[in-house]
């Protein structure tokens, strides 16, 4: 039975004077079924109060889809140990939770909403100065949509000198004005296109260091290199990112819609490569590598899917990546299991090559050891991987942050999904910064692949409003 006023005040209160009889900090999760929500508006309304503090997941098919508002935890780290340091401080934190649910539904209760960045080693830039090497939020309130029905999570860190029915109001007078505002929340039916200005810096560069890489790949010293670059826009407007996940979650609908907002910025974007999901003991990962445009008509889109499944270099390139999947899951999974061949996804402006890749999980394997294990697959820093993604560090001139690295959700059973941050955005105020690269191997041509890279810009220029 839905709820349609949460039994906050019952609830809170004795999780919260458990928490206080232990005599120590402690987590209180309160979960709730409530009345359908659309969760973007829940998203949207929530900036008057959670600005900088709001992050956005939903999957491609939309049945699932994440709104964290506001911190009640945050783990960080910024040390080359930070998958280890994430996992303590997160088992930590639920060995002293007290948990009030209707029910077990995924996705709800206590939960970590974040993500890492692509290479601590790299060091970071200004540009990327709110997003750590590790950086996870346990929301204050989390909507979860999941098979079209909706559910409320709210989390509370009780201190053993809270005053417990300020905190408890609080929290109910809060829950009650975005419930009521986002019921209210209506998008613009129409955007119009806005003027932006693209800037493309050390385009020259870029390809010399293409050549570079194909020189090296030739001489034998690796297999294959992903080299991206960045260009910066500027918008004769403030972008919101609420219109742009909008517009993101209706056109892009074979992607992972994502925003994760921190202070004044926010990493806004449609990906279709998930990294690794994991449900119990069951694990998916895909193998997204070799690309070529979408056809104007359906004849030539046909024909392109053709010969992206025939061209060797893109076979190549795939083939390295199911290899590495396969070999890393391998040593953590009791079976794994892939087709021989790839076939293609599409999204709004892309196809890919495509292989699913499925196994089950040894016993005790967590799904960040699965994220360490797999991060980065060749399909994102290349082959081998310790001397590609030096290679990187030391060519793209760059920071590239949290592009190309895993953002997702963590639950307190294990269970949870990492995709990479790709066809994304970094935006603040009228300043957005976009990324795109591609994989260099033996047969690569530099100037076939700066073309590629417009490609895989273009899903975030029309986000961004230029249409």
């Amino acid at each position: 039975m839905i709820r349609q006023q949460l039994d906050i005040l019952d609830d809170f209160v004795q999780g919260m004077q458990q928490a206080l009889k232990s005599c120590r900090p402690g987590l209180v999760s309160l979960v709730t079924r409530i009345q359908p929500l659309d969760p973007l508006s829940f998203y949207a309304a929530a900036g008057q109060w959670f600005h900088g503090q709001r992050l956005y997941w939903s999957t491609p098919d939309h049945e699932f889809t994440l709104v964290g508002l506001g911190t009640a935890v945050k783990i960080e780290s910024d040390q080359d140990t930070r998958f280890d340091d994430v996992t303590k401080e997160w088992k930590h934190l639920i060995a002293n939770t007290h948990i009030h649910t209707e029910g077990e539904v995924m996705g709800t209760g206590p939960l970590l909403l974040g993500g890492f960045s692509f290479d601590p080693q790299k060091p970071s830039s200004s540009l990327w100065q709110n997003y750590k090497a590790a950086s996870f939020i346990l929301p204050q309130f989390l909507l979860t949509q999941s098979k079209n029905q909706s559910y409320l999570t709210i989390n509370a860190y009780i201190h053993p000198e809270d005053d417990l029915p300020e905190k408890i109001d609080q929290l109910n007078r809060l829950k009650e004005r975005l419930i009521t505002r986002c019921m209210d929340f209506s998008f613009a039916q129409e955007v119009h296109p806005i003027t932006l200005n693209v800037f493309e810096p050390a385009r020259e560069e870029w390809l010399s260091s293409v050549k570079q890489v194909i020189a090296e790949i030739q001489q034998g010293v690796l297999q294959k290199v992903v080299l991206a670059r960045r260009v910066e826009v500027e918008s004769e407007t403030p972008f919101r990112p609420e219109q742009i996940l909008n517009y993101l979650r209706q056109v892009q609908t074979s992607s992972y819609v994502f925003s994760i907002e921190w202070g004044e910025n926010a990493f806004v974007g449609a990906t279709p490569e998930r990294l690794i999901k994991k449900e119990g003991s069951r694990v998916l990962s895909t193998c997204l590598a070799g690309s070529i445009k979408r056809g104007q008509t359906l004849e030539e889109d046909l024909a392109l899917s053709k010969a992206l499944l025939q061209d060797p270099k893109n076979r190549v390139e795939h083939e390295i990546v199911v290899r590495m999947i396969k070999q890393a899951l391998g040593d953590l999974c009791t079976r794994v299991e892939a087709p021989d061949q790839p076939i293609i996804y599409k999204t709004k402006q892309i196809q890919h090559l495509y292989t699913p890749v499925r196994g089950l999980a040894k016993d005790n394997i967590s799904l960040l050891k699965m994220v360490e294990a797999l991060h980065p697959t060749p399909a994102l820093g290349g082959y081998p991987r310790e001397e590609a993604v030096r290679r990187i560090r030391e060519l793209e001139g760059m920071d590239r942050g949290w592009y190309a690295a895993p953002i997702g959700w963590l639950d307190r059973q294990g269970n949870g999904e990492f995709v990479v941050a790709i066809r994304s955005a970094l935006i603040r105020h009228r300043q957005a910064t976009l990324f795109a690269g591609c994989g260099i191997v033996e047969d690569s041509d530099p100037q076939s692949e700066y073309e590629e890279t417009q490609m895989k810009l273009k899903p975030m220029l029309s986000a961004l409003g230029g249409h």
